[in-house]
């Protein structure tokens, strides 16, 4: 061996040589593969992962219950009949999920159930959470169309029991139970407690009144009648029509009649015989009238005399296009001893086959009183 190279060191040359460890590097301290760490949930999305399928039927009756309360406010208004209040109707059930749920997490059915739709915070969603809930509500839970089934199907096979709403919301429906970290006020809780009250009591209280004691309105509208401004002449209405003062004044009618949403009523215009020439005849007013109504936009559907109150009558049934909408105008003319009267009944063309035979009716109806209102 060559004097001046280094022998390789060994245990019995060099005392601090220690002998390799098998196996792969690092050397003695390999306990294989990295883990992955655990993955870090907020505590509302690991308490949302800690549920079974008991929350999602806690969920339906919540739904079921919202249905019977939406039922029961339906039938309060038809109580009161009152067609004014359908649009108070409308609204409640279009701000119900939005208001309620924004503000509180709660509709009635949750409140009952006890489950409360919060935030990835543990707060309520906030109106804009709420609104996309709701929008999405109209799909998932809509009865017309498949009831809660797609909610409760998508609920029941996702981890954190979420409904598509809730999804695209990033929001979570917990047991009130486990939102003590997040316990409202005692104010609050009062205040929640009232607002329920109310809902439920209008939903209940009327309903029972009028099942034991009033009953519910006819489906029919009770006969009313309408006189002219001057009291002279009168319409008996069982439409369910109301008088249109706004109407009276502003096209400067005798009498008007409409339903809330304008969509048909009739009006009354009334002409003094003494402001025509003596030799003028109900015909001649009536051609007179005719020639006037219409123009290049009137379609006539029918041109007849008929007899009202045993006398006769004439009567121009045309349509019309009025602001990209047709509409059907029932024109009879009349004559009393000192006046010429034109009825006329308006209704949109899709109302018109259901609407013509009680107009015609209505119209029927038109005489003249005493004077006395």
């Amino acid at each position: 061996m060559d004097q001046n190279q280094t022998p390789n060191p060994g245990p019995s040359l060099d005392p601090n040589y220690n002998a390799p460890v098998s196996g792969p590097p690092p050397w003695g301290n390999y306990n294989g593969p990295p883990v992955p760490p655990e993955p870090q949930y907020s505590r509302v999305e690991a308490i949302a992962r800690s549920y079974g399928t008991d929350i999602v039927f806690r969920r339906w009756a919540a739904t079921m219950i919202d249905l019977v309360t939406f039922v029961g406010i339906l039938f309060t208004m038809l109580s009161f009949n009152n067609p004014y209040l359908a649009p108070v109707f409308i609204g409640f059930l279009l701000l119900y999920h939005l208001l309620l749920e924004g503000f509180t997490g709660f509709t009635v059915g949750k409140f009952i159930v006890r489950i409360q739709a919060v935030r990835e915070d543990g707060r309520p969603p906030g109106l804009l959470k709420s609104l996309i809930r709701t929008l999405l509500r109209l799909v998932e839970t809509n009865p017309a169309l498949f009831g809660a089934i797609p909610a409760g199907i998508c609920a029941l096979a996702t981890k954190k029991k979420q409904r598509l709403g809730d999804m695209a919301a990033n929001t979570y429906v917990l047991k009130v139970s486990d939102l003590k970290f997040k316990e409202p006020s005692r104010r609050a809780k009062i205040t929640l407690t009232a607002i329920f009250s109310v809902i439920i009591c209008l939903a209940v209280i009327p309903n029972v009144i009028a099942l034991t004691v009033t009953g519910y309105p006819e489906s029919k509208p009770a006969s009313v009648v309408h006189r002219s401004e001057d009291g002279q002449f009168q319409l008996t209405d069982g439409l369910g029509l109301k008088r249109d003062s706004s109407t009276i004044k502003e096209i400067d009618a005798n009498l008007a009649i409409s339903n809330y949403w304008g969509s048909k009523g009739i009006v009354v215009f009334t002409y003094p015989k003494e402001e025509f020439d003596a030799a003028v005849t109900l015909e001649d007013f009536y051609l007179a009238m005719k020639e006037e109504r219409l123009d290049a936009t009137t379609t006539v559907i029918h041109d007849r005399m008929i007899r009202i109150n045993g006398d006769g009558a004439y009567e121009l049934t045309y349509r019309e296009r009025v602001d990209g909408d047709d509409y059907i105008y029932i024109a009879t003319f009349v004559a009393t001893p000192e006046h010429f009267h034109e009825v006329i009944a308006i209704t949109e063309k899709r109302y018109y086959e259901e609407d013509r035979s009680k107009l015609r009716a209505t119209i029927a109806t038109f005489k003249e009183t005493s004077g006395d209102t």
